[in-house]
């Protein structure tokens, strides 16, 4: 994937955040998402552009994440409350699972104040995420094709959580260099559909005009995977239509 192509992409993925000076709480909320998106996004990018294909999937595992986030709430203006709660959730949680003595004597009363708070939150949502869906089911509501789960996400999943998929093929255990290699090329594919699913549902729900924007970007990432699948089926003896 070339850096020209990411580019554009994010250019137009901030193109979704124009309204800068908007009082509108929940186009703010998936501003502030998107903009989250954008650095996974590039940092994805340039590993690629390093050959690490392996942190490059791993990435795009939290992008799926993100961008299911982002088309989630943009879509469900009655969930902003609970994305907010959720966040400020995890922000008490985190200030609870602090070990240095020092941090947590001056955390002490800030903790103290904060328990009720704390333990309602945890009430509500203990180990949900905040959107309360399973991750299949938030994929479909995020608007993703069908498949896209264990054709791209459970792999990508697998080397995020170091699952022995990775080096272990017909039974024996190995190094694949080769093939995490291809990951370079692959994961950016994945993440430049990601983000144009993205923009175009950004862009639907908000009516920012970006229709033409949005169908062409589209086509030149379908172009290249394209491309990128004709090569691999070549490279494995399948002969294309």
């Amino acid at each position: 994937m070339a850096i020209d192509l990411s580019e554009r992409i994010i250019s137009l993925a901030l193109e979704t955040n124009a309204q800068n000076n908007t009082d509108n709480e929940h186009l703010q909320a998936v501003q502030a998402q998107i903009a989250f998106a954008i650095e996974i996004y590039r940092g994805l990018v340039q590993l690629s552009a390093a050959g690490n294909g392996l942190a490059s999937e791993a990435l795009l595992r939290t992008l799926f994440e993100v961008v299911t986030s982002v088309n989630i709430l943009a879509k469900h203006p009655d969930k902003l409350k609970d994305f907010i709660r959720h966040g400020r959730f995890e922000e008490l949680r985190k200030i609870r699972s602090i070990e240095s003595a020092k941090l947590k004597a001056w955390l002490a009363k800030t903790v103290a104040e904060t328990e009720q708070e704390f333990q309602e939150l945890f009430a509500d949502f203990k180990e949900q995420r905040w959107h309360r869906m399973g991750t299949k089911e938030s994929f479909i509501e995020a608007g993703f094709q069908p498949g896209m789960y264990d054709q791209y996400y459970r792999r990508a999943s697998g080397i995020a959580h170091g699952q022995p998929a990775e080096t272990v093929r017909k039974g024996k255990v190995q190094a694949r260099p080769i093939a995490w290699k291809n990951y370079a090329f692959t994961a950016p594919n994945m993440a430049s559909l990601l983000m144009c699913m993205l923009i175009a549902v950004v862009n639907g729900e908000f009516k920012l005009g970006l229709e033409k924007k949005v169908a062409d970007m589209q086509k030149e990432v379908d172009f290249r995977v394209a491309l990128h699948m004709k090569a691999i089926s070549k490279a494995v003896g399948i002969k294309s239509d």
